[in-house]
């Protein structure tokens, strides 16, 4: 069953609504929500999530075919080449730096949004905080939100890239579990967060729903000040886990 709503908001939003999926001023938007079983938060969450909407993947579009590998031959598609999604760690110096907000990613011929830049606690000291940073050639580069804005530093920066460029380079070439989630019209955007455990223990953990439609996709600066990201063997047992709890069947084994 779907629920069919319709919203506007002011205009003073309309910097955050471009980029995080809100409805523009002055436009009808259609936020679609499948009724599903409620989402796992962490156990420290207490922060929201802006509303869903069509920008970047529609869930009544067209879903991927039976063959998803992406052909993209973009730098931000392949500057990951050759290197090991299951490693613990990449080399990200050969992407370019990230953008001010993530763009969008091909999976096959379906648009992917990967939403915005999303922290679970700030060196400011504020939580859930999310929206656009600074151009790549600022320095130092501000993640600016509704309400205020604050400086990202350099690990943020990097481990943020390493996790959006991983994520790019997987969905060149999908784990058969995620293609059949997203067939289902299940968790079709992502969502680009980080923890930062020297500003706080706030956030995410790893790979984490929101609702029935968006995925946090979690990289964690740990309190040694370490990079920890997302890999293909996390993102594959994440969507098993997700078809096996919506009672979708699992994609048959290669």
């Amino acid at each position: 069953m779907f629920f069919v709503a319709e919203a506007r908001i002011p205009v003073k939003k309309l910097l955050i609504a471009l980029f995080v999926g809100v409805p523009l001023v002055g436009c009808t938007e259609k936020i679609i929500v499948k009724k599903a079983p409620a989402a796992a938060s962490p156990e420290d969450s207490t922060g929201t999530e802006p509303e869903d909407s069509t920008d970047g993947t529609d869930p009544e579009g067209d879903p991927p075919g039976d063959d998803v590998t992406s052909s993209s031959k973009a730098p931000e598609d392949r500057c990951l080449d050759g290197q090991d999604m299951d490693g613990a760690d990449v080399d990200v110096s050969s992407c370019p730096a990230i953008p001010s907000i993530p763009a969008e990613a091909l999976m096959g011929k379906a648009k992917i949004g990967l939403g915005a830049w999303e922290i679970g606690t700030t060196a400011d000291g504020e939580t859930y905080k999310y929206g656009t940073l600074s151009s790549p050639n600022t320095n130092p580069r501000v993640l600016s939100y509704d309400g205020g804005s604050t400086e990202v530093n350099a690990e943020n920066l990097e481990c943020w890239s390493k996790g959006y460029y991983r994520l790019r380079k997987m969905l060149q070439d999908p784990p058969a579990e995620y293609v059949a989630l997203h067939k289902a019209g299940f968790q079709y955007r992502f969502f680009q967060f980080q923890t930062d455990l020297r500003n706080g223990p706030t956030g995410f953990k790893e790979i984490s729903s929101f609702q029935d439609h968006l995925v946090k996709w979690v990289t964690v600066i740990n309190k040694k000040g370490e990079c920890e990201q997302p890999t293909r063997s996390k993102f594959q047992s994440y969507a098993k886990a997700e078809l096996k709890r919506r009672g979708i069947p699992q994609p048959d084994a290669d």
